[in-house]
């Protein structure tokens, strides 16, 4: 057994556009609210819908459509509710952190999956999930291990610095202890998704929690392939029920000193991060800014000037059109976020946006050294973001990251506090570009609303062995 933190699975958030009230709780409920993905939901539902043409012919098409319907929709509703009940059980842990009980708890620890012996761990059946990694249950060999009783938790191996890869943080020991109390509820939650999954032919999911600090909790406790990898923090169901739908534009400096101390690359990874968390509720652009600027575009698009809806196909096709950007030219701020507000004003006016937040994220590794003056860029930033505000009611927000020793510190300072955004200084050895733009997302979290029945979906995705 080892002391780890523990998260959820799936996401739900609560999202106006007012501020909660900021007391210690309701800020956590913006991290300790799920939203529970179902392998298999979409095979159900369309094994529902197809029904009328097999099993249920002698009704007619009409009616059986609508009843197939209908019994997808009862299947939605029970997922949704499932996940507030877990909210709940969660927040309810959260207010016993400090309880007699909560500590008993403690002193017994977690299991990982990593290093624990689960105990009551068995083999897991052929019919019910598959690893071809141990054998896949050939020759009478074990398919692999889980237990349905027991949660494991994990943390990503930056926060693991104590002994045995265990977490120093007051905080992340904390949450691994009253996170514990949500076992029981997991449990019983998964004994019961069996009885319900099996009337469809498919297996019942994992739960999981994700917290605001990385600790991350699932059951069935199953062993883990490799450790301390994974981060729910990154992960599109949890940025989905942090931050809300959102349009999110990022604006690369693609000047020719992006060359040094290989910060090309790093600026690849840190968009290509962002550019993961988002949801089918997200649009997203990506401007890229030298002498002059681009919207960057997959190779099979249109060439439409508008933000794009952040589902699988068009993250990969702008992913890879990122890893073919080279660097080369000046530095002309202006430029960059020209570029950026017409394609968001493009995407408002035909209605193509999320309609809730607006983020820019914007990163430099130097100084203007091109195009009109940092007082016309600030001018142009307040412009834009006041005819957003009045003509169309978005309030806009421009997270900057100044990269290496040389990059301005002055004015993306300034562009950031306008917008009351966040800037961030990032070196060029000991910095983390990558985690300081993948955090954006936190300043939203702090001005969700309490719509406590919001439920958030994200795209279904391969579940097990794999990312969450």
């Amino acid at each position: 057994r080892d002391y780890y933190l523990g998260s959820t699975f799936a996401t739900q958030h609560k999202h106006k556009h007012r501020r909660s009230p900021s007391t210690e709780l309701n800020l956590n409920r913006a991290f300790f609210t799920t939203m529970i993905m179902i392998i298999g939901i979409i095979r159900v539902a369309a094994a529902l819908l197809l029904t009328p043409l097999t099993q249920r012919h002698l009704q007619p098409f009409a009616h059986a459509r609508t009843d197939a319907e209908n019994e997808v929709k009862l299947i939605l509703q029970r997922i949704e509710e499932d996940t507030l009940k877990l909210r709940d059980e969660v927040e309810n842990a959260y207010t016993q952190r400090c309880s007699i009980e909560t500590l008993s708890q403690c002193s017994r620890g977690s299991f990982n999956g990593c290093s624990s012996v689960f105990p009551n761990q068995q083999c897991m059946a052929a019919d019910e999930l598959v690893v071809e990694a141990c054998g896949g249950g050939g020759g009478g060999g074990c398919n692999a291990l889980w237990d349905k009783t027991t949660s494991i938790v994990s943390i990503p191996s930056a926060l693991a610095q104590g002994k045995d890869d265990n977490p120093t943080d007051p905080e992340l020991i904390e949450t691994a202890c009253y996170t514990l109390l949500a076992e029981d509820y997991m449990r019983t939650k998964y004994e019961n998704d069996e009885i319900f999954w099996d009337s469809y032919n498919v297996q019942p999911s994992w739960t999981y929690f994700g917290a605001h600090n990385g600790l991350f909790r699932k059951l069935p406790g199953t062993v883990d392939e490799e450790c301390g990898n994974y981060d729910p923090r990154l992960r599109p169901w949890f940025v989905a029920a942090s931050s809300g739908p959102k349009d999110v534009v990022l604006v690369l400096d693609v000047s020719g000193s992006m060359s040094d101390y290989g910060r090309m690359d790093l600026a690849k990874e840190a968009a290509i991060t962002v550019i993961k968390t988002l949801t089918i509720s997200d649009r997203v652009a990506v401007i890229a800014f030298s002498d002059y600027a681009y919207q960057v575009h997959s190779d099979s698009d249109s060439g439409t000037d508008l933000l794009v809806r952040a589902t699988n196909e068009n993250k990969n096709l702008l992913i890879d059109s990122i890893q073919k950007l080279t660097d080369g030219g000046a530095t002309n701020f202006h430029a960059g976020f020209q570029q950026a507000f017409d394609a968001l004003e493009r995407t408002i006016e035909q209605e193509y946006t999320s309609g809730c937040n607006v983020a820019i994220l914007f990163m430099t590794d130097g100084v203007r050294t091109a195009g009109p003056e940092t007082d016309e860029v600030l001018s142009l930033i307040n412009d834009s973001t006041q005819r957003l505000a009045t003509l169309y009611n978005r309030d806009t927000k421009i997270f900057t990251f100044s990269l290496g020793a040389q990059a301005d510190r002055l004015a993306t300072k300034e562009i950031a506090c306008s917008t009351n955004g966040i800037w961030t200084p990032v070196g060029d050895f000991d910095g983390d570009l990558v985690g300081a733009m993948a955090s954006y997302y936190k300043l939203f979290a702090l001005g969700l609303g309490d719509d406590t029945e919001f439920t958030a979906w994200v795209e279904p995705y391969e579940f097990f062995w794999s990312e969450y």
